[in-house]
This record gives structure tokens, sequence and C-alpha cells, in this order.
């Protein structure tokens, strides 16, 4: 293009005055004058905010030569525009005749690279045929590396390798992008070839491969990598030390991560908030959080948060989410990840309320929890069984406040069937469009988790119908089904149809579903059979399924031969010994449980306290055996005098049987009377409104005294009771209960 006889603008704002300039002098239709005012702008051009000056400004340039086009796209490029305006600008060349050249396809390829550019591979691949048509080998140079930057940044790695074997003439810059793409892209053993054949490689080509395997996870590849690349006589930069630090951490290798950092001060080598960042989460990974607080304290202490951010995860991972706390308390502005660092930290830690006292705090900043957040609050909702606060996550969920996927519906389907709530679960998961396997796998765990076998089944054909592939996570969940609900015929048929349908081989929890279904059924000799032939070692779960059939159907050899193998892999569990007890009580043989309860006392083995816990009001009042220590004690012993008195005109009489003390049939009423969950379920009477349900949570499992009882409580209160122990739910309505006494 000619030289202008204009000034150059320096800003948007010096174009435009430039531009008013050349409109009112009439020299706006002079083909160089514009031409220089276009350039001139495009090279101001930071972001897609003047680009349409820019565009219809071009639109009015009386003459489009191929240099105006090239400008054209060059301001598209600089603008991140994508690949949408490029593209026509293409397509005008194309039918205004324009002749193309190889800064056409350059800026073409680079445009369609962007990050938000949307380009298909089939898009991708017309322009790469149509620079094959048009243009010269000589412009190889010139456009061979943007295209395979291009196809590499889109994940297509195969057609990468394609275009890189068609160039004739390959330099240090083509060799080094295809590697870099391919490691990018995950295949790390093809790269690996190509840096091997490389006439050339550079720090560059070595960083890529470093990078690609510590994203695979494959570590110890990535540290004989950066070894490799030391031999071969090539200084590695700061993003070399950064690849080789998270290797580090993920092989917990402190002695190769101080020898990094010493390399960085030997070096001289930028101290960036990239590698700050990497060298505190190495050290906090590898367990040493002092010289991680040294890194932090000698070059961290900025205004910007990764630094502060990496400080306080690595704390928050270590458990120290007090110190933590004191490192985010003064921040001036901290992020989300901030934010859901000790969020996560407090939730590992047991403290839900502190995490979500954190969550409204991050709602005050203004900050939008991302969807990680609020899933990792809502599985903590489920674990402690949290409905109120899990609700009020919900509420956040409906009110648009983060964005609805299908990892956030299944927590939700989660947290609601781990709380007791199967209608809400059950909306939850009919209301959304968007479901996966996961999704599936959740709501049929959670209707077997709350006693409703056969709707799990039903559940489990109809995702099969609507076309899901069934995994090994959702075999768990119906065998489980099939399990609690003794529903032998439907666990046998999936049990052989996970193998023989779906290739999937059973784990260790399918056979202990199945032994465990077995065993309640009171096929012992069959359950034992699959004991002894399937090809893993059983292990505590199963040898407990054993030893509990072994008590409902009186089977006192297998009983002892169960308890012998389950103390071997569990020699502290005071469930095992308060099992055999039982069986040895149950069967009248006095000397045997006699030398359980000593074995206990010799081994320092103490039974677990029960409790049970009901929440009112937003507080958790927990009670424990015979407890006189709660404020409404009084109107609590009167309540459950009355349910003793209704229960006894309503016909039902205690289980004194299961009370092994040599005292008085009255006195082992009231022992009964006593217990944790029917504390709870007299305070639940008094203290919610009639047509609320009574929702108790029990440390242990409900004794048979008190699941009779407690079904019976629900008739003559007309009341909804869900009890949840340590291994299901009880709904209890109408003098039934959801588990039909198959427990």
């Amino acid at each position: 293009m000619p030289a202008s006889p204009w000034p150059t603008p320096r800003s948007v704002r010096q174009a435009s005055q430039l531009h008013a300039i050349l409109t009112t002098s009439g020299k706006i239709d002079h083909s160089p004058s514009a031409g220089h005012l276009l350039n001139s702008l495009t090279n101001c051009l930071s972001g897609p905010r003047h680009l349409c000056y820019a565009l219809s400004l071009f639109d009015r340039l009386p003459q489009h030569t191929t240099f105006l086009f090239d400008t054209a796209l060059r301001a598209c490029l600089r603008a991140s525009a994508g690949a949408d305006h490029p593209v026509l600008l293409f397509r005008c060349m194309r039918r205004g005749d324009v002749r193309t050249d190889a800064f056409t396809f350059h800026f073409l390829f680079r445009c369609c690279a962007l990050p938000r550019a949307r380009a298909g591979a089939g898009l991708c691949r017309m322009l790469h045929a149509a620079c094959l048509r048009t243009m010269f080998p000589s412009a190889a140079p010139l456009v061979a590396n943007p295209l395979i930057h291009m196809y590499a940044a889109l994940g297509l790695p195969d057609d990468a390798r394609r275009a890189f074997d068609e160039i004739p003439v390959k330099d240090a810059v083509v060799w080094t992008t295809v590697i870099g793409g391919l490691a990018k892209t995950g295949m790390l053993d093809e790269a690996r070839k190509l840096l091997e054949q490389a006439p050339e490689r550079n720090v560059v080509s070595w960083t890529s491969l470093i990078a690609g395997y510590s994203r695979a996870g494959r570590a110890a590849e990535a540290v004989a990598c950066f070894s490799s690349m030391l031999s071969d006589g090539v200084a590695p930069d700061e993003v070399t030390v950064i690849g080789v630090l998270s290797a580090c951490s993920q092989l917990k290798d402190l002695d190769l991560g101080r020898s990094l950092h010493f390399l960085v001060g030997q070096k001289r080598i930028k101290m960036s908030d990239n590698l700050v960042v990497a060298l505190i989460d190495m050290y906090a990974k590898c367990g040493d959080i002092a010289c991680a607080q040294g890194v932090f304290d000698a070059v961290g202490r900025g205004q910007k948060p990764q630094p502060w951010n990496a400080i306080i995860d690595g704390y928050c991972k270590l458990g120290h989410v007090d110190v933590a706390r004191s490192l985010f308390d003064p921040m001036d502005a901290p992020d989300v990840i901030t934010f859901n660092s000790m969020i996560t930290g407090y939730i590992h830690s047991g403290r839900l309320r502190d995490a979500l006292l954190l969550f409204m705090q991050m709602r005050r900043h203004n900050l939008h929890s991302d969807n990680f957040t609020v899933v990792s609050l809502l599985t903590a909702c489920a674990s402690l069984g949290a409905l109120p606060q899990g609700r009020a996550l919900h509420a956040s969920v409906e009110q648009r406040l983060v964005e609805e996927d299908v990892y956030l519906v299944t927590a939700l389907v989660d947290m609601y069937m781990k709380c007791g709530r199967v209608g809400e679960a059950i909306i939850v998961f009919q209301r959304t469009g968007e479901r996966d396997v996961h999704t599936w796998s959740a709501m049929i765990a959670g209707l077997a988790f709350n006693g409703m076998g056969k709707v799990a089944v039903e559940y489990f054909c109809q995702m099969k119908r609507d076309g899901f592939q069934p995994n090994s996570i959702t075999y768990i969940a119906v065998l489980t089904a099939c399990s609690h609900s003794c529903l032998l015929n439907e666990g046998r048929l999936h049990f052989n149809e996970m193998r023989s349908l779906h290739r999937i081989h059973p784990q260790i929890e399918h056979y202990g579903c199945m032994i465990d279904l077995l065993a309640r059924s009171g096929l012992l000799d069959e359950a034992m059979d699959l004991v002894q032939t399937m090809p893993i070692q059983p292990n505590a779960v199963i040898w407990g399924s054993i030893l509990s059939a072994c008590r409902v159907h009186k089977k006192i050899d297998l009983a002892r031969y169960a308890a012998e193998n389950l103390l071997k892999l569990e020699p502290d569990e005071d469930v095992v010994y308060v099992q055999l007890y039982n069986i040895y009580i149950d069967s009248r043989q006095w000397v045997d449980a006699s030398r359980i309860r000593l074995l206990m006392e010799e081994q320092g083995v103490k039974k677990t306290a029960g409790y049970s816990s009901i929440t009112v009001a937003g507080q958790v009042h927990k009670f424990v055996v015979n407890d006189q220590l709660h404020p409404w004690t009084f109107e609590i012993i009167a309540m459950m005098e009355e349910i003793a008195q209704r229960l006894k005109s309503a016909g039902y009489s205690p289980i004194t049987s299961k009370i092994t003390l040599d005292v008085d049939e009255e006195e082992k009423e009231q022992a009964l009377l006593a217990h944790s969950e029917k504390m709870a379920i007299a305070f639940g009477l008094i203290s919610l409104a009639p047509n609320l349900p009574i929702h108790i949570m029990k440390n242990l499992r409900v004794c048979e005294d008190c699941h009779s009882a407690i079904k019976l409580i629900s008739k003559l209160w007309n009341r909804e009771i869900i009890v949840r122990d340590r291994s299901r739910f009880h709904h209890f309505r109408d003098g039934t209960c959801s588990c039909n006494d198959f427990w």
C-alpha cells in the first residue's frame, strides 16, 4: 500500500478523529487514505468492543483489495471475534473474485483456533482444502504453523498430524507446534516419537511434553522427560519448572521439589505468580506446609489472589482449616477459588455449619458460586442428613444463582434421598431434562436406601428402556435394592445379567450385595458357596452380612466361623463382639456369652454408645439411653409414659427377651422404653406440629423392640416417622414400615 500523507493514530479515539477529517474533506473515498485508516484502527484494537466500527468502515470502502480483506481479518483476530466474521469475509472474497494470499489463511486459521471461535471440524477442513488449492509451496512457512495450531486447539490431533505430514519443508516452529498440539490433546506417545525425530529440540517442545505427562497423571514419565531434557543440554524455563513441580506434587517427591526450588534460584528463573503457586502447592501436597508458608511469606504476599489461594488450599487439605481461615479473613478481595477452598476444607473437617455460613458470605460479596461448591455442600448435607440446609441450597439453584447441570441434579437427588425425602427427590428427578447414568444410579440407590426396592427395580428397567447403559455403580444400586427388599429372583436375574449382557465383571461390592440377599433370605449354604467360589477375598462387609443372618436364622456354628474371620479383618470392631454375644444370649449359651464379654474387656473393646437426634426449629437435639439432661425432660418423660400406656392398651408387648440384665420384667420394660430413639420420638410428638413428619437419626441399627413400637406409634398418633439408622431408612406410616420387617 502506498505511503499515506496522514498521521498514524495511536488509539481508537484518534482513529475516529482521523475518520471524521477524511469524511469532511472528501478523502474517505481515496483508497490509500481509507486503507491507512483501517490499518491504523486495526492496530489499535484490543478486544471485541470496537470490531463493529472497524468492519463497518471496511464495508464502506470503495474498493476491496486483498490487503484490505487481510486487514479486516487481522482486526477480527485482534478482537478475538471467533470464526463467524472471518468466514463471512472469506466468502465475500470468493464471491468478489478477490485473490487470497498466505496472510488470508494465516489469519483465518488463527481466528478459528480462538477459544470462543466455536469453529467446527468441517469448517476447518474446508478452509484447509481451499488453502491447498490456492497456495503455492512457498507460502507454507506462513500458513503451516497456524494450520496445525488450529487443529490442535480444536482437539483434532489426527488432522494436525496429517497437516504436518503434508508440509514439504518443516522448520523448528512447525515441529514445536505439532508436538505441543499432540501433547495437549493427550497423544503423548506420538508426541514423544516426534520429539525424538525432531532436528531441533527446544525448551518449548520439551515443556509441552512434560506438561502433557503431568496433566495425564503420568508424573514419573514427566520427571524422566525432564531428566532427558537436561541431558540434551536444554535449559529449563519457568513453564518447564511448573510442569515438573506438578509431577512432584503427584509423586509426593519432596526431595525433587526442593532441588527444583534450588534450581530456580541458581538459574535466576523469574519468580512469576504461577511459579509461586506451583511451589506452594508442591510443598503443601508433599506435607511440608512450613516451606509452603516460607515461599508465601517471601514472595506471595502481594495483591494477587493466586498465591493466597494456594496457601489457603494447602492448609485446608492438611486439615488446618483454622489456620487457613486466619489467612482468609485479612484478604482484600477473595475470589471464587478462595471461597471454594475454605468451604471444601470445612466440609472435609465435618464443619458443615461453617461451610454454609461462608457460602452465604460468598453471596454477600456478589460472587457467583460455581457448581463445584454447591455440589460439595449438597454432598455434605446428604452425609449429615442436614435437610434444611440442603433445601436452602436447592432454593439458590431454583433462583438461578447457579447454573443447573446434570451433576447438580444428581447431587440434589442424592441429598433428598439421604435425608429421607423420597417425594422431593422424585420431583427433582422428573423435572430435569438432563439425566445421565449417574443421575439414574443416584435415584435407584436412594430408593434402595429408603426401603423401596420394587420401585428401584422399576426405575432400573425404565432406565434401560430409555437407552441408558447401566454401569458398575448402577448394578450395585439395583442389587442393594434387591437385598434390602428380599427380591431374590430379581437379584439373581440382575447379578447374572450384568455379566452376560453388559460384560461387567462383578466387584467385591456386587458379591457383597448378592451374598447379603441370599443370607437374609435364609439361603446361608448358597451364600457360603458364593463366598468360597468368588475370585475375590471376602471383606468385613461380607462376613458381617453372614454374621447378621446367622442371628436371625439361628446358625450358631456358622456365626462363630464368620465372627472369627471378621475379627481377623477388624479386631477392634465392637459390633462383631456384640453380634456374637447376642447370638449366644438368644441361644441361651450363657458360658459362651460370658466368654465374649470377658474377651471384650481383655481386648479393651467398648460397645459404641447409642444415640438418636432430631432437628426442631433448626436446632439438633441429641438423646442417649435414659437421658435426663434435656431442658424438656419432664415433658418428655410424661409423653413417654403416655406412649407406654397407649401401646399397652393397643395390645403391644415389649420384647424383653433382648434385655440380658438380671432384673425383673417391669425393669426390663422401663429399660426398653428409655431407648434413645423412643425419647427422640417423644420430644418430636410434643414439639412438632401434627402435620409434620418426625425425622430421627440413629448412629446404630434400630433395635427390634423399637422397630415394633414405632410402627404402632405411627398408627396411634397418625404420624409419619422417618428413622435413619446406620444402614438404611425406615419410613413408618399407619402401622407399617417401608422395610416390610426385612431388616
